[in-house]
C-alpha cells in the first residue's frame, strides 16, 4: 500500500503524504446546529420583548470569525445585549445541539478517494467523542489518525496540537497539507509551522483574512468538494 501512495504523489507531482482535516464546518456541515442556536437566541430574546433579526445575528457571527474571536457567540451575545445579568439569563436558555452536524454529502466518497494516496488525519476543535461521531457518519474507516482538542487538553490555534500531530505521524512538515475553513485556526498555526494550508471557504469565517504573507494558504477553494481538482492541478514550486 505504502508503494502505491508513493508512485501516486510521484505522479500527481505532489510532496506529500499526510492531509489533515479541519472537521466542523469542512468535513462536517453545521450550518443547522447555527441556525438552531441562532432561533434559540431570538426566541429567549423574544421572551423578553427584544427583537433581533436573524440576519442581524449572522451578520455578527460573520464580523466576530473575522476578528479571530475564539469566542463568537460570547461577542454576539455582548453585543446585544449589553447588560451582564441580561445576558446571562440568555445564555441560560441556549444549548448547542451538536447533534445536528452532518457531513457534507461529499466528504465520505473524498476521504476514500485520497486514503489511496495520502495519509488522512483530524486535527480538529472538538468535544470529546469525535472518533465516536465521525465513525457515525461514516467517515472514520478512511481516516489514520484523530488529534481533537478534548481529548489532548490542546485546542487551535495552539501550535502545540500541530506539533503534537507531527511528532505523532512522524511526518515532516513539508509533507503535510492542512485543511480547514479558518485561517486563525487552521491555516496560520499550519503555515507558522512550515505545512501547506488550504482554506475551504465554507461556513461563517468567509470574511478573514491571513495576519502576514507568511501565513496566506497554498490555496483556496469554494467547498470542500473542490480538492480533488485543486490538488490535481495544484503546483507546489508555484506556491512558493
Amino acid at each position: 500500500m505504502q508503494q502505491r501512495h508513493d508512485t501516486i504523489r510521484t505522479m500527481m507531482n505532489l510532496p506529500l503524504k499526510w492531509i489533515f482535516f479541519d472537521v466542523g464546518e469542512t468535513l462536517v456541515d453545521e450550518s443547522e446546529p447555527i441556525e438552531d442556536i441562532t432561533r434559540q437566541l431570538i426566541a429567549a430574546a423574544g421572551r423578553r420583548g427584544i427583537v433581533v433579526a436573524r440576519d442581524h445575528v449572522r451578520e455578527l457571527w460573520m464580523e466576530a470569525h473575522k476578528r479571530y474571536s475564539p469566542f463568537p457567540m460570547a461577542d454576539i451575545l455582548q453585543s446585544l445585549f449589553p447588560d451582564s445579568a441580561l445576558r446571562q439569563a440568555i445564555w441560560s436558555e441556549m444549548k448547542y445541539r451538536k447533534e445536528l452536524d452532518r457531513p457534507f454529502p461529499e466528504s465520505r466518497g473524498i476521504l476514500q478517494r485520497l486514503s489511496a494516496s495520502y495519509r488522512i488525519g483530524i486535527i480538529a476543535n472538538q468535544s470529546a467523542g469525535t472518533a465516536d461521531r465521525l465513525r457515525s457518519y461514516g467517515l472514520l474507516e478512511h481516516i489514520d489518525k484523530v488529534f481533537a482538542s478534548a481529548e489532548l487538553g490542546l485546542a487551535k490555534p495552539d501550535p502545540r496540537l500541530y506539533e503534537y500531530a507531527l511528532e505523532a505521524t512522524g511526518c515532516p512538515p513539508s509533507e503535510t497539507l492542512m485543511v480547514g475553513d479558518r485561517i486563525d485556526n487552521d491555516i496560520v498555526p499550519a503555515k507558522h509551522l512550515g505545512m501547506r494550508g488550504l482554506w475551504v471557504r465554507q461556513g461563517l469565517a468567509l470574511r478573514q483574512v491571513s495576519p502576514s504573507s507568511m501565513s496566506r494558504p497554498d490555496g483556496v477553494i469554494d467547498t470542500i468538494g473542490e480538492i480533488e481538482s485543486w490538488l490535481a492541478a495544484w503546483r507546489p514550486e508555484e506556491a512558493e
